[in-house]
């Protein structure tokens, strides 16, 4: 049996968790939870892997914008982060994720992770080009903040962190600056600060073909007017389902 590299403290029970060099994880004797360490005793990093590449950020985001009202918008400041999540199997085989840094409230509570196909990653094998954001959210404190979200005390069989990549950045709308974030997994926009403005675009054309219509039935002789109505009404609905086939080509 190869010697023990560390001890770390068990984040689940306290006792001391033997760890044989070299391993990736650890089972705890005393209560049977299992932890991810390396050499150094510090967490190992189960990471979501990201499907959605730099460019179609940009689609998604300009289609999301196209949708609340605004077009030609600018995206500036696109970044990847990966965003630190604990997630935890209790005793009786349920899930439940905590996030490991304060969400908008300032306190920690449960979060949503997309499936995605994961892999662990050590340190030093983390992807340079994006950022990573460390747990505040201690080990030994998950328990507790995972008892006040669901109301009652739990028994955690596992414990792992899971990095959960998030595209952040910020669009320029009429001169003004609003931030963003896109999964980056499941490639849904969260957390958007753009204002709403409803576009009225398809509307006002809608009405403006109608009062064509009805100025055409009431005006030409009427071996004209059904004519005009129905080349009114064909070049209406045609030129409302390109716009609506365009904005979902984008994504």
């Amino acid at each position: 049996m190869a010697p023990d590299a560390l001890k770390p403290n068990c984040p689940q029970c306290g006792g001391p968790v033997p760890v044989p060099e070299g391993a990736a994880y650890a089972h705890c004797s005393f209560c049977g939870s299992e932890s991810f360490v390396d050499l150094n005793g510090a967490l190992l990093y189960q990471v979501i892997k990201p499907t959605v590449g730099r460019p179609r950020v940009q689609r998604l985001v300009q289609a999301a914008a196209h949708d609340a009202g605004w077009t030609g918008i600018r995206i500036d400041g696109l970044e990847l982060t990966y965003e630190p999540v604990w997630e935890l199997e209790l005793a009786n085989g349920s899930r439940l994720r905590i996030g490991a840094r304060p969400g908008p409230e300032g306190r920690f509570g449960p979060v949503e992770l997309p499936g995605g196909e994961r892999a662990f990653v050590q340190p030093s094998q983390r992807d340079r080009s994006a950022a990573w954001s460390e747990p505040e959210l201690a080990p030994e404190s998950v328990a507790e903040v995972a008892a006040r979200a669901t109301g009652r005390p739990v028994s955690l069989k596992t414990i792992r962190l899971v990095h959960h990549p998030i595209f952040s950045g910020h669009t320029t709308i009429e001169g003004s600056r609003y931030d963003f974030r896109l999964d980056a997994v499941s490639g849904l926009l969260l957390d958007t600060e753009w204002p709403v403005r409803p576009t009225y675009h398809a509307r006002t054309q809608a009405w403006t073909a109608t009062l064509l219509m009805a100025l055409a039935a009431a005006i030409l002789p009427l071996a004209w007017s059904p004519l005009v109505v129905l080349a009114v009404g064909a070049y209406t609905i045609r030129s409302l389902t390109r716009r609506t086939a365009t904005a979902r080509a984008a994504i």
